[in-house]
């Protein structure tokens, strides 16, 4: 075990900065930063933060991970704040929540250029007297989350368990690819810090960052269970694809830990497959750090044995008498609490080590037995059609008789309920097997893959306003039918209009001033004009028109709710080629044909391009590629019932055998693959796999797509969230968010190379390439 670096150089540390200032000056901590550089950026940000009385203070640290992230953190506990560190995109109205349970508080706000001071915004909060720590959000997945204060002290005495019980060394770089705003990854950080390891933190996100630090030389590295999954997952494609000649992952790894979450057999077995090393366990809580840990090769869902300086008892839960083996409530303290603290965890022993078997309000019983959630959601992730799985208890009328629920995320639509007991009753004992089982769309999930709450739906005070708003939408439609949008578009009075449509000028009159105050029209002396040209903007409206009397309608809505969307009515009907129209005059104006544009110099295309388009139009992409470049190439396949006819140049072009069709998509041979308006269907652009596969090295993904807002907060108005009622009614449903496509993207085995949101509108341009 190695020496405390600190401890080396003259004393015990006392305080985080004291760690990292013990260290030998030029040790490479962070990425560009030594000990010593460290050290004077965590103090210059610490005095400009006394500067600006924030001693006592809660503090919200909320920028990405990084070396920024750590030196922000020790500069705040050495100007004697309470830090909450938060995830980047948390929104701004649970921030406020989250400060009001502080007592009030401040956002750090980075500083603007290089060696500039940090800005604290907002109000001061009370300050508290209890010296530097941290305030850290629970993770929600019991309810709400509430804050929780672990003093500096706390993280010191974490971070020696790392150091004397995990084995960090001053030889290790520590790989941090969880969010740094976290308990697990603080506790893992404070233990690199203390044991002057080279720390290397990187956004969760970043898996093709995370491969390489591996594949740099990183020796241990700190995962969820979600992030050990698609970093395995990304492996096992690269491999396959190199073959046998290919560079180890990692190369000098020897520590692989998974915290925040169990590790079933088949992960377990996963990453050792893609890594040659197995995942060491960590089981701890936001109260109290790691306090458990096992080797690799432990029995599935095993939380392992004690960390030095933490003693553990089990105790009954009904008469809270001590047990020796469970099951029972598992209760902790450590040498910095030394009062028991009950964890809430159900537990048993097994041949000397703790298997947690969930929560105590999860935790099922059926008849004499105890039953873990844990163990039936790892069988059923197993299925090749599943995604994600939750299993909880529905409570019986007594002791014993509890049902199952199985909420279950399906891969595709040919996985029902059936195939999923069938395959539950291979693999469980019968009283294991689910009662129910629920396909949901999506789970619930926290920053780290654990599961959320469920969540609660309740009517807001804008329900009411809804009721009225289709009022709004309906003048809209009139005054298209009227003849007077053009008139608006340009700017006119009420003479002039009434002089093109013919109404009663005082009915009209009414009409328009209404519009002014919905804000659909403008009275101001400025020029504003719509967010379209008119021309585009009128197609779209006859498209909503007609969607608002049929496929949208309450009743469709209503009707798929029923039905389920592989049974709704859209599939039911027969085409209707005036809606095919419509839909295609809306999503071929002039917007999209920028877009287009601007998507093929994302592609960086060239003389000879070989373009694969999976569209549900008449091949954009395709068309101008050809018109800029008669040597190029393509294979074009439309998908969904509205897509309508290609387009005349690419007919053409399919005539002359430079573009192939149909759904068997080449392989191997892209420089570039697009799809447009085509991402959430399931029968078309959402299988994301095939269609890195049609690549050649070095090519390129672009997806051109609208998409549904992220980090709104709760019962805040999502601009563009009506979209989800197209996809529900006649359009696909997957990859609902771009943050959802590009978890998707890193599982198939790519990186994000850009995500362009395009300004006032729903509409990005996501660019994606096979991983180095």
């Amino acid at each position: 075990m190695s020496e405390d670096p600190a401890r080396a150089r003259g004393g015990t540390a006392d305080t985080l900065m004291d760690a990292v200032g013990r260290l030998a000056p030029d040790t490479g901590v962070l990425p560009g930063r030594t000990a010593a550089e460290l050290s004077a950026e965590a103090r210059r940000i610490a005095d400009a933060l006394k500067d600006q009385g924030a001693e006592g203070e809660a503090v919200v640290l909320r920028l990405p991970n990084g070396p920024d992230w750590i030196a922000h953190f020790l500069g705040l506990l050495a100007a004697g704040a309470r830090a909450l560190p938060v995830t980047p995109d948390t929104p701004d109205a649970e921030v406020r929540r989250l400060l009001g349970q502080a007592g009030g508080g401040r956002i750090l706000t980075a500083a603007a250029r290089p060696g500039g001071p940090p800005l604290l915004d907002g109000t001061p909060g009370t300050p508290a007297s209890d010296g530097p720590g941290v305030l850290l959000p629970t993770s929600g997945s019991t309810g709400a989350p509430r804050l929780v204060w672990r003093p500096e002290a706390g993280w010191l005495s974490e971070a020696r368990r790392y150091r004397d019980g995990v084995g960090l060394t001053a030889q290790d770089v520590l790989l941090l690819p969880v969010p740094l705003s976290h308990a697990y990854a603080l506790g893992w950080m404070c233990g690199g810090l203390l044991a002057g390891a080279a720390l290397r933190p990187v956004p969760p996100t970043a898996l093709g960052e995370a491969a390489r630090e591996l594949a740099a030389g990183a020796t241990a590295v700190a995962l969820v269970p979600t992030t050990a999954r698609l970093l395995a997952t990304r492996q096992r494609l690269r491999a396959a694809r190199a073959g046998s000649g290919a560079a180890p992952p990692a190369p000098r790894l020897r520590i692989a830990m998974v915290g925040a979450g169990p590790v079933d057999g088949p992960l377990d077995e996963l990453f050792r497959e893609a890594y040659g090393v197995g995942l060491a366990r960590n089981y701890g809580s936001t109260e109290l750090g790691a306090v458990l840990t096992g080797p690799p090769g432990l029995p599935p869902l095993s939380a392992g044995t004690p960390l030095p300086g933490v003693d553990i008892r089990v105790l009954d839960r009904t008469t809270r008498a001590e047990t020796p083996d469970g099951p029972g409530i598992l209760q902790i303290r450590t040498d910095a609490l030394p009062d028991w603290h009950d964890t809430g965890d159900l537990a048993v022993r097994e041949q000397g080590l703790l298997r947690i078997l969930g929560r105590e309000g999860t935790a099922v019983r059926r008849g004499a037995r105890w039953v873990a959630p844990l163990e039936i959601e790892s069988v059923l992730r197993a299925h090749a059609g599943v995604r994600d799985a939750r299993v909880a208890a529905r409570r019986g009328s007594h002791e014993g008789e509890d049902g199952l629920v199985a909420e279950v995320v399906v891969t595709d639509d040919g996985t029902d309920t059936e195939a999923l007991r069938a395959h539950a009753a291979r693999h469980l004992a019968p009283h294991k097997v689910p009662d129910t089982f629920v396909l949901r769309t999506a789970l619930p999930r926290t920053s780290v893959g654990k599961a959320a709450a469920p969540v609660r739906y309740r009517l807001t005070p804008r329900a009411l306003a809804a009721a009225r708003a289709y009022k709004a939408s309906e003048l809209l439609f009139a005054l298209h039918d009227l003849g007077a949008l053009a008139a608006l578009a340009r700017g006119a009075d009420l003479t002039d209009i009434n002089a093109e449509i013919g109404c009663d000028t005082r009915a009209l009159e009414l009409l328009l001033d209404t519009a002014a105050a919905l804000g659909l029209v403008s009275t101001g002396p400025e020029p504003g004009g719509p967010a379209l040209p008119v021309e585009e903007l009128t197609a779209f409206v006859e498209l909503e028109e007609r969607l608002s009397r049929d496929l949208v309608s309450r009743e469709a809505l209503a009707a798929v709710a029923r039905t389920g969307v592989a049974h709704r009515p859209f599939e039911q009907r027969s085409r209707d080629p005036e809606l095919t129209r419509l839909y295609q005059n809306a999503m071929s104006g002039p917007s999209a044909r920028a877009r287009t544009t601007l998507g093929l110099r994302l592609l960086r295309t060239h003389p000879g391009t070989r373009l694969v388009e999976i569209t549900a139009g008449p091949g954009r992409y395709l068309e101008r590629l050809l018109s800029a470049d008669p040597t190029a190439t393509g294979h074009l396949w439309q998908t969904g019932r509205l897509a309508g006819p290609p387009s005349e140049p690419v007919r053409a072009a399919v005539a002359e055998g430079r573009i192939t069709t149909g759904p068997e998509l080449p392989s191997g041979d892209a420089d570039g693959c697009v799809v447009a308006n085509g991402i959430h269907d399931p029968a078309g652009g959402a299988c994301l796999a095939p269609l890195l596969r049609t690549l050649k090295p070095g090519g390129r993904l672009l997806v051109d797509d609208v998409f549904l807002p992220s980090g709104t907060a709760d019962g805040e108005p999502g601009e563009g969230a009506e979209l989800a009622l197209d996809w529900l009614t006649h359009g696909g449903t997957h990859w609902p968010s771009v943050a959802a496509l590009t978890a998707g993207l890193t599982e198939a085995g790519a990186d994000l190379v850009r995500d362009l949101h395009l300004e006032g509108s729903p509409c990005h341009l996501v660019l994606a390439k096979e991983a180095d």
